[in-house]
This record gives C-alpha cells, structure tokens and sequence, in this order.
C-alpha cells in the first residue's frame, strides 16, 4: 500500500452528531436495544464505542445511519433533528458510509464495479470512476481493478469496501468492527487507512469495536453497556 503523507487533525467544536433520550426497543418494549442514550460527536473526530456483545453498540450505530428508527429521543447531524429530514435516504447516501465486518461486497462485481455501486442512480455524477480508481490508488489497490472479491486476500477486500464508502464524500463513516474478521497484519493496514483517509478529507468516524488495541487508535473510546453509555474516555458517567 503507498504511504499516504501525514496530514494534521482538523477537528473542531462544532458538534457534527448528538443525541437526546435516545431509545430503541423491540418485542413491544420488553427489549431494550438502547436505553436512554446522550451523545456529542465533534466534527472530525474518530470514536470507537466499546462494550460487552449486546451492549448497544451496533443498535446506536444503525441508528446514525438511518438503517433503524429510535423508539423514541432524538439524533441530530450539524444541530438539524433527523426527524425533521424529508429524505433520510438521501442523507445516508451523501452524508454517511458504512463499512462492515464482513464487507458486504458483490460477487459477481469487480473491485471497480464494488466501489462504482453506490454512485449508481447520482444523476449527473460523471467523475465518479475517476474518483473510485483514485481512491483505489490511494489504498494501493491499483493492480487489484478488475479483480473478484474470491480473488482478493480479506484486507484487500476491506479497503475495497472502505473506498466504497467514500466514492460519494460522506461526512461520516460508520465502522462496524472492520477489522473483526482479519489478521492483525490485516487489521493493522485497514486502520491506517482509516486513520489516515479520515485526516485526508476530514472526516468523522464512529467505529464499533470489542478489542481493546483497536479502540486504542481513536481520539476517544465510549463504553456502552445494558443500552447506555457508562463511560466517556474513561469517565464514568
């Protein structure tokens, strides 16, 4: 993978997500996803939400990213309250990208046509393969083009699904355990691009993690535990 050049943090405090009361329960109440969750998100910043399995942590994470809705409380992105967004599609499609454990990528496309897919439908969008193969250059992925997702090893198939969630220049990634299913080599190059992607375009991460090490790279680590957030970078709340 080419080396990217260091590029200084530019995080500010301007709250990018915060949330009030947040809720979500399932089996009419009886299960308590999350349970009353507070948070403020800087813009720029890398956040890693930790916890125990079933803790919350993906629950509050498919919450930022529209894939559920709250049994009640608040999100909001730049101070707007989500629920008073028209198209919640929309600003999940310009505004976040999601990358996951297991990477969610399509078969039968190539590494090309993987990244290319969520441009699909963006009326007018004529740079979007130069965007895609520039990124994929960025993460040294160039030979790697018109290959398979069976023809690459699991790191190259991670930042395949990294450059896929940053074709449309979101302000947030969503990192749902990325390097949950790779080897610590693996892990380790994912992070650094993730790292180093984040400083290149100011981006804001909120990433889910049970490993220690990896929480570790993030500028702040919040503990969840029983639906809440029982920890701030080591406060207890």
């Amino acid at each position: 993978m080419k080396p990217l050049s260091p590029i200084c943090s530019v995080t500010t405090s301007t709250p990018v997500l915060s949330s009030r009361n947040l809720t979500l329960h399932f089996d009419q109440g009886r299960t308590k996803a999350l349970n009353g969750v507070d948070i403020e998100i800087i813009e720029g910043e890398f956040v890693a939400v930790t916890g125990p399995s079933g803790c919350g942590k993906s629950s509050l994470l498919n919450l930022i990213g529209t894939l559920d809705q709250a049994s009640s409380g608040e999100l909001f992105f730049r101070q707007q309250p989500y629920s008073s967004m028209t198209d919640l599609s929309e600003f999940r499609r310009e505004q976040v990208g999601f990358v996951f454990q297991s990477f969610h990528l399509i078969p039968t496309l190539t590494t090309l046509g993987n990244v290319l897919l969520p441009t699909v439908g963006r009326a007018g969008d004529h740079n979007a393969t130069a965007r895609a193969t520039a990124l994929l250059q960025q993460m040294g992925l160039e030979s790697r083009l018109d290959h398979f997702p069976s023809q690459l090893s699991g790191g190259e198939r991670q930042r395949v699904a990294i450059a896929r969630a940053l074709i449309n220049d979101p302000t947030i990634i969503l990192a749902d355990e990325p390097t949950g299913s790779l080897d610590s080599e693996n892990a380790s190059h994912v992070l650094d691009v993730i790292a180093n992607m984040r400083l290149r375009k100011s981006l804001t991460v909120v990433m889910v993690t049970h490993d220690p090490n990896v929480a570790a790279r993030a500028d702040r680590e919040i503990c969840m535990r029983d639906g809440k957030i029982v920890t701030d970078n080591g406060v207890n709340l």
